[in-house]
């Protein structure tokens, strides 16, 4: 069998080449530590490795998702904690104001310490995560949550639950809404609540609701019933602010007066009024805010009076009630805050072990075995040299080699 010159040149590069690229490929994977450098390389594992490559993504980004949760709620409960300690300070201004031996000097002293605490509180209400975005305002992060007011304080936010993505069928809520931590006081089951003066001779009947026409109107303010020194006329006082709403109207069995939004019935139940009777009205729901600037308004008025000390007591006697439901309203969120937490920490964990697996599955698929690897190079650098001496010798025979 004849084979011509060209043939053996031919043979002998393409052998050649075939082990430099396969050597070329060996030190790739070998300095990349790659075993897959192209999809070609393993079509079925490249496909398998993408797909675990984007788990693991999707992985680290909830674990940034949990830290970010873990600093804003770790954020949210030091608020908590501090309004907590607010709170337990306010209760002891309210049980030591009720002391019979403190003068209307002394409760004024009282008031200013209340006052103090009420603008701490307002402060705590409007903290922020430390980036700009408001704690306790729902959706509406960029806008203040609560602003003082007359009455204490008014919600501007909304009552939105914020949520995160802390694991792919978990998602962990974030600071409660403003109402939900501070408001929520519920002073009576109905939409207010009729407190009469304990101080009262008759027993007149009075029962209130939101006025459907002028419900824009309503103010969420404290309002008083008077009955004059005859029990004929009566007049509605707005505490909140000082002045008279109602003018004196005289009293029928039963009457009806609207103000304000509200639509106020007084009846004879079981007795027609006395003289000088009051009926408080306030809202059925109040806020800590409200519920503290009542108490400093109860405290600032002169109780000279047997009657006028018999409203302080149910002034502080209230106000402290309110204060142990906001109590037990803070205490709940800020549960629900250490429960969130606490959650955080074992999806960290579970977090932890699905990256190790699917690393380890990665590196299964892609990651070469450098003794294996290291000897198969050895091996095609000894067949290449083998081959290229082999061409060299090949390349060599001539017939002019025999020619004298």
């Amino acid at each position: 069998m004849r084979i011509s010159t060209n043939t053996i040149y031919e043979t002998g590069s393409s052998r050649i080449g075939d082990l430099q690229s396969n050597m070329n490929k060996l030190q790739q994977q070998i300095s990349s530590g790659r075993k897959v450098l192209t999809p070609a390389d393993d079509p079925i594992g490249s496909a398998r490795a993408l797909v675990i490559t984007q788990a693991d993504a999707i992985n680290d980004q909830f674990a940034v998702n949990r830290q970010n949760a873990k600093n804003l709620l770790s954020v949210t409960d030091g608020v908590l904690g501090t309004v907590t300690d607010n709170l337990h300070s306010i209760k002891t201004l309210i049980v030591q104001a009720g002391n019979g031996v403190l003068s209307d000097a002394d409760r004024t002293y009282v008031a200013q310490q209340l006052q103090s605490n009420l603008d701490q509180m307002i402060s705590s209400a409007n903290a922020t995560d430390g980036t700009g975005n408001y704690l306790f305002s729902g959706f509406s992060t960029t806008t203040a949550p609560f602003t003082k007011s007359i009455t204490g304080a008014s919600y501007a936010g909304d009552q939105g639950q914020r949520y995160l993505q802390a694991d792919s069928a978990r998602q962990l809520p974030l600071s409660a809404p403003g109402m939900e931590v501070f408001g929520n006081i519920r002073t009576s089951n109905a939409q207010f609540n009729i407190l009469p003066n304990p101080s009262n001779v008759g027993k007149t009947g009075a029962s209130a609701a939101v006025d459907p026409l002028t419900a824009a109107n309503i103010t969420g303010h404290n309002y008083e019933v008077r009955f004059d020194n005859t029990a004929a006329n009566f007049s509605v006082f707005d505490k909140t602010t000082g002045g008279t709403i109602v003018p004196p109207t005289p009293y029928t069995n039963p009457v009806n007066v609207t103000f304000d939004g509200i639509k106020l019935t007084l009846q004879n139940s079981p007795t027609a009024p006395a003289p000088g009777d009051k009926i408080l009205i306030q809202p059925g729901n109040q806020d800590i805010f409200e519920t503290v600037t009542d108490v400093i308004n109860a405290l600032k008025t002169p109780a000279t009076t047997s009657a006028a000390r018999s409203e302080l007591t149910q002034a502080l006697t209230q106000a402290n009630n309110n204060v142990d439901k906001s109590l037990s309203n803070v205490l709940t969120v800020r549960a629900q805050v250490g429960s969130s937490l606490k959650e955080i920490d074992g999806l960290d964990n579970e977090g932890d072990a699905k990256g190790v697996s699917f690393k380890q599955s990665l590196s299964e698929i892609q990651d070469i075995d450098y003794v294996k690897a290291i000897s198969e190079f050895s091996q095609n650098q000894m067949v290449l040299q083998a081959a290229q001496q082999s061409f060299v010798k090949a390349s060599s025979l001539s017939l002019f080699s025999y020619i004298s």
